[in-house]
């Protein structure tokens, strides 16, 4: 499971446990705070933090004979809300954790994952994730078609996917609409998502930005996956 996932799982692990702890100033048992402990030290593993602040005082949680451990309910659920707000605000899992986790789970190409799946991970800077999104579209481009220049982005669009499907040199469909249709696609992704993060650093792309170009992106290594060569 990637380090998103795991993120996210850990989160849903603490609002549970938020409604698992009563609102009582009366002892209950003790294993919720070793669960809440565990998750705090499973995330400090995850990510590379020292989350010590966000744990229980020593005194937190007593007993541990026949009687068995025992803690207070409103100690742990105190820690409990700070640590979710501090995912919530650094990490930006939220309401949204679904909604992204069904967008990414969404992605099939293997390759599209694996170089962006920890840049999806990271607390900023996703015009990164769009950078190797479209790395990964130009190449497979560059390599389904054989072509061995050392045109890129547009120019290499230009050069194997043209309109006419007399002329291209990978044809993605029999129907000349679809394949005209997908030719200016490619370049329009190119044009708008290509260039700017390649010569440009910016951060005008949100986490759900970088995921929904990321979809759009393996849809269309998808049809890039059918398409056959017919120019040498």
């Amino acid at each position: 499971m990637d380090a998103r996932n795991i993120l996210k799982g850990a989160y849903a692990r603490l609002k549970g446990l938020e409604r698992a702890l009563p609102v009582t100033d009366a002892p209950i048992p003790g294993s919720l705070a070793r669960d809440y402990l565990g998750i705090v030290q499973s995330l400090s593993s995850l990510l590379g933090e020292d989350l010590s602040g966000f744990g229980l005082p020593h005194e937190a949680i007593w007993g541990g004979g026949g009687d068995g451990e025992w803690c207070y309910p409103l100690e742990v659920r105190g820690k409990v809300l700070q640590l979710s707000a501090y995912l919530e605000t650094v990490y930006n899992v939220g309401s949204q954790v679904v909604e992204i986790g069904s967008l990414y789970n969404s992605i099939q190409d293997e390759e599209l994952k694996s170089r962006c799946s920890d840049l999806l991970s990271a607390p900023g800077n996703f015009d990164r994730v769009i950078n190797q999104a479209t790395q990964v579209l130009e190449d497979r481009i560059r390599t389904k078609s054989g072509n061995t220049s050392q045109l890129t982005g547009v120019q290499l669009v230009n050069a194997v996917l043209k309109s006419d499907p007399g002329q291209t040199v990978l044809k993605v469909s029999d129907d000349s609409g679809e394949h005209e249709g997908f030719c200016h696609i490619c370049r329009g992704v190119m044009q708008m998502f290509r260039n700017p993060t390649h010569h440009h650093i910016t951060d005008k792309f949100s986490r759900e930005d970088a995921l929904k170009v990321c979809a759009f992106v393996d849809n269309l290594l998808r049809v890039l996956d059918d398409a056959v060569k017919v120019q040498p």
